[in-house]
């Protein structure tokens, strides 16, 4: 099932997935941390702030964040989601915990039984949602096009080292299946030119591939605005 949220602007948007994740995160009736996969990037980032600060005043409530996918730089550089996500959830520091999707190896292809080994141990699976961006040409965390290797759903892989096929810069990308393995799907897009590419994404793309296999086991809403 696929839900269409629309909103007049981001900010409309933040407040409410923000209140809609804290709700969830409050109403958790175990001990145990909800876990939460995020998107990183620039777009996400204000609803990270919104959620944090909502989060930190409610002082009550524990979640394990991991990213969808992380360039192998370090934490101090501005292109590292781990280090955004230590920056957007500054207000609620000791509510969450970070699972980290890199280590001290040279390259994401060295680190990748590892950080595998990392995630099978200590992410609380299934996730409680799965906060998904999408890039202009549909692709999902570090899951490009034209990379069918990286859509296979194998549900002994959790994660995948991957490139940028442009940049070719090395990423850690959560894999198809541990993407898949989630309760709920938040998809947050802005603009219409992402609303075209989500409209007519076909099996071939890493959205389309991924919400047609999701259908099946998740919840999936879009969160949109111009």
């Amino acid at each position: 099932m696929l839900v269409l949220n629309e909103f007049a602007d981001f900010a409309e948007l933040s407040t409410t997935l923000a209140r809609k994740w804290l709700e969830l995160v409050l109403a958790n009736p175990s001990d145990q941390p909800l876990s939460f996969a995020l998107a990183g990037g620039t777009t996400p980032a204000p609803l990270y702030r919104e959620f944090d600060q909502l989060f930190a005043a409610a002082k009550k409530g524990r979640i394990q964040l991991i990213a969808t996918d992380e360039r192998w730089v370090g934490d101090a550089d501005a292109q590292s989601n781990e280090g955004l996500f230590r920056q957007c959830f500054a207000a609620s520091v000791g509510q969450w915990s970070l699972v980290s999707l890199k280590n001290a190896q040279a390259t994401p292809s060295a680190a990748l039984a590892d950080i595998d080994q990392r995630i099978r141990t200590t992410c609380r699976l299934p996730f409680s949602a799965v906060i998904l961006g999408m890039g202009a040409d549909g692709h999902i965390a570090s899951l490009f096009p034209n990379t069918p290797q990286l859509l296979r759903n194998d549900p002994a892989s959790h994660c995948v080292a991957a490139c940028h096929p442009q940049t070719l810069q090395s990423r850690m990308s959560l894999s198809f299946s541990c993407l898949l393995n989630t309760r709920s799907v938040w998809l947050v897009i802005t603009g219409a030119e992402k609303r075209a590419v989500l409209e007519n994404a076909g099996p071939d793309s890493p959205i389309g591939a991924y919400l047609s296999a999701a259908m099946n086991t998740a919840r999936i809403e879009v969160f949109w605005c111009p």
